[in-house]
């Protein structure tokens, strides 16, 4: 049985009991549905032209994200700078770049599906602006520096690495302060998480007081050993580029990403999972970061 469709999931924002005319969101949910639908036989069957044509929408017939000028210009130019061209080779990369993948990258040329600015939230729960490229190989999340028109880093994730990715509503975690006065903020999100073996980025300080603190204080009595201690796995989590800002559509874009990651898995026939669930949110950094995040939104413009 085929998985729900992502587009089916949009919310109704009104409707007028006792009529039969299609409201605007039931008919943007048919659309998606149709695009959806194309990008599968699409990818299925290998053809990655279509896919590419599908998700840039060029004329404009599904309604998708398109960037600006100078977003468009700051993806080209991460693309040039991440993408593998025919007959690289592993051992190619700087050095800043091999030390941010994941594994070591398959040898054939890259496809870019489409480039899309996010929000990547860091591991002190801290909103930065971030380029994501989706390939037919990989995800790369791209740092870009706007003012200097240049690509400061980025960070390669093999598609073939990709334990699941999960996307919906948060849920406030009930762990802390912020989390209670921010509640509402944050389970008004949506987005979106990629989970791999490895961490993406570094350690949060829940991180640190879990693998090093606690351990530390419960001495060797209580060390687990390696057979019967759980696979680790982390996330990488993303939402809309400033999505406060115009939160209705951040429903829209988390499912076109969806739908582009899902096209990037069937093309090759990667084996992740790809689910609707509520996500538990925390926010290690605290008030800290709610400011920054706040004053980022102020600040923020391109």
């Amino acid at each position: 049985t085929p998985p729900p469709s992502p587009w089916g999931q949009t919310k109704a924002l009104g409707s007028c009991s006792g009529t039969t005319a299609a409201s605007p969101q039931s008919r943007m949910a048919e659309e998606f549905a149709v695009l959806e639908s194309s990008l599968s036989d699409a990818a299925k069957n290998g053809n990655i032209d279509h896919v590419v044509a599908l998700l840039r929408d060029v004329g404009r017939l599904h309604h998708l994200w398109q960037p600006n000028a100078s977003q468009a210009t700051a993806i080209d130019k991460a693309a040039d700078a991440c993408l593998r061209k025919a007959g690289d080779q592993g051992g190619d990369k700087g050095t800043n770049e091999a030390a941010a993948t994941t594994s070591d990258q398959n040898t054939g040329e890259e496809t870019l599906l489409k480039g899309y600015m996010v929000s990547s939230v860091n591991e002190w729960g801290a909103d930065q602006t971030r380029i994501l490229l989706i390939t037919d190989l990989c995800i790369h999340r791209v740092k870009f520096n706007f003012s200097k028109e240049e690509v400061v880093s980025w960070h390669t994730t093999s598609l073939k690495d990709i334990l699941r990715i999960e996307y919906g509503n948060f849920k406030a975690a009930g762990s802390s302060l912020t989390t209670f006065f921010w509640r509402r903020d944050i389970e008004d999100q949506q987005g979106f998480r990629i989970y791999t073996a490895s961490r993406d980025g570094k350690k949060s300080i829940n991180d640190v007081v879990s693998e090093e603190v606690v351990p530390a204080l419960q001495g060797e009595e209580k060390e687990v050993t390696p057979a019967a201690s759980a696979p680790e796995e982390f996330f990488r989590e993303y939402r809309a580029l400033l999505a406060e800002d115009e939160p209705w559509k951040e429903e829209v874009f988390m499912l076109e990403v969806i739908a582009a990651l899902q096209a990037a898995k069937q093309l090759k026939g990667y084996p992740f999972e790809v689910r609707l669930t509520k996500m538990v949110k925390n926010i290690p950094g605290g008030i800290f970061t709610m400011m920054h995040n706040a004053n980022r939104r102020r600040q923020h413009g391109f």
